[in-house]
């Protein structure tokens, strides 16, 4: 009886890792301790990164969320575009970038700006790009799609 009730723990906590996102649970944690700090010795990455005035989709909470990447900024959009993040962008290398939070109207997002997160991009393959996200201390690693509309097409397109 003891072995079958420790494997129902043990199968309990392997399904809820698995059905549950890593953001998701990122969004519960609140704002406290989530910058990223830059070395003193930082040095802007001056040369074209990786992905550069691209538009990019990923899932989230089942739905469409449309990421631009432009040059120093990064806009995600969110329900069709009635919602957005605006983020500073600074490349530190070809694959590794800074996102500072701008301008926030998501709702219930519990961030504010001048909250940062360290993005690096571990691969390209085809149109996906895959990527690993540091934010408040919490690692996740995520993929996004590479769509050829701008976001405002790409939205009218839906």
């Amino acid at each position: 009886m003891r072995r079958i009730k420790n494997q129902l723990v043990i199968a309990g906590i392997l399904f809820f890792g698995m059905s549950t996102n890593a953001q998701d649970r990122l969004m519960t944690l609140g704002y406290v301790s989530a910058n990223i700090e830059l070395a003193e010795n930082f040095k802007e990455y001056e040369e074209v990164p990786l992905i550069s005035n691209e538009t990019f989709t990923y899932k989230y909470k089942g739905e469409e969320v449309i990421v631009n990447f432009n040059e120093d900024e990064h806009i995600e959009y969110y329900n069709n575009g009635e919602h957005y993040i605006k983020s500073n962008l600074t490349w530190v290398s070809k694959d590794e970038c800074i996102i500072t939070l701008d301008e926030i109207t998501l709702p219930d997002l519990p961030f504010k700006p001048g909250n940062s997160l360290r993005m690096k991009i571990t691969s390209v393959r085809g149109k996906y790009v895959y990527y690993e996200s540091t934010l408040a201390g919490r690692t996740w690693k995520g993929k996004m799609k590479r769509v050829k509309q701008s976001p405002k097409e790409y939205v009218a397109s839906k």
